[in-house]
């Protein structure tokens, strides 16, 4: 019999040692990529503010400084290294967090390219291919790797960010970044098609447009004119994305609650 509860007491032991512990686990918990600056930074610091779990990722997180300023006002956010267009960068943060219920993942990072590879008579394909691995390879891989966790969790909610310019009504009144716009015009189409295949798991796929932001985006794509502060658009994205259901999959949603038009 002593036997036997020796034997019971180092099975529980060494479970314990190959199950990862996560503390809090009655606190939802937010995957952002591209968190280091922007719309990313500005995601991970509402969640944080609002005491979930917050996983920020970043390229190069030694060279975040905001980011590791904001982990340190908020123990229940950490950071992680994380590049979308590297497949064994995806696939070693998935195993470190296997297992672990993320109740929202935001697939935020997305570059806008170099304008001047964009322009119709100066194409730069090698940029095209930069872009869409960014803005439309990484949010399929990424989503790819950690289904199990959203569908092991409460909310079942992936984000994706869209854009205007990906648009058909909206990209020709914008000249020039055809490669920015074609990206998101597919990533619309490939997060489409993923929010009918993962609805059979309870997973909810859901294109959101921050709006016009002032961030270096904006400033890099030289449109001018004033936007709004990532205070404001992420404030209602957040709002939104609390109260999202199947049924508005369908649509791409602005900020502010509006539908942007195909």
């Amino acid at each position: 019999m002593k036997h036997n509860v020796t034997m019971f007491v180092s099975m529980i032991f060494l479970l314990a040692l190959s199950t990862p512990a996560y503390p809090d686990t009655d606190r939802e918990t937010v995957l952002i990529t591209g968190s280091n600056r922007g719309i990313g930074f500005e995601f991970a610091k509402q969640y944080a503010e609002k005491g979930w779990h917050v996983i920020a990722t970043a390229r190069t997180p030694e060279k975040t400084g905001d980011l590791k300023q904001l982990a340190k006002a908020h123990p229940k956010l950490v950071i992680e290294q994380l590049d979308v267009t590297v497949v064994s960068s995806i696939a070693a943060l998935a195993k470190k967090y296997r297992g672990k219920p993320i109740d929202v993942l935001i697939n935020n990072a997305g570059i806008l390219g170099d304008p001047n590879a964009q322009i119709f008579g100066q194409f730069d394909y090698k940029e095209l291919d930069k872009v869409m691995a960014v803005n439309v390879l990484g949010p399929l891989r990424v989503s790819q790797a950690f289904a199990d966790n959203v569908a092991a969790s409460k909310q079942k909610k992936i984000i994706c960010m869209s854009s205007g310019m990906g648009s058909m009504m909206i990209s020709p009144l914008a000249p020039n970044m055809y490669f920015y716009k074609i990206s998101k015009a597919g990533m619309n189409i490939a997060m489409g098609s993923l929010a009918a295949d993962l609805r059979k798991r309870d997973i909810i796929v859901f294109r959101l447009a921050p709006g016009i932001v002032n961030t270096r985006l904006l400033e890099q794509s030289g449109i001018g004119g004033q936007g709004i502060e990532p205070q404001e658009s992420i404030a209602g994205m957040i709002t939104i994305i609390e109260k999202v259901t199947p049924e508005m999959t369908k649509e791409v949603y602005i900020y502010n609650g509006k539908t942007l038009p195909f």
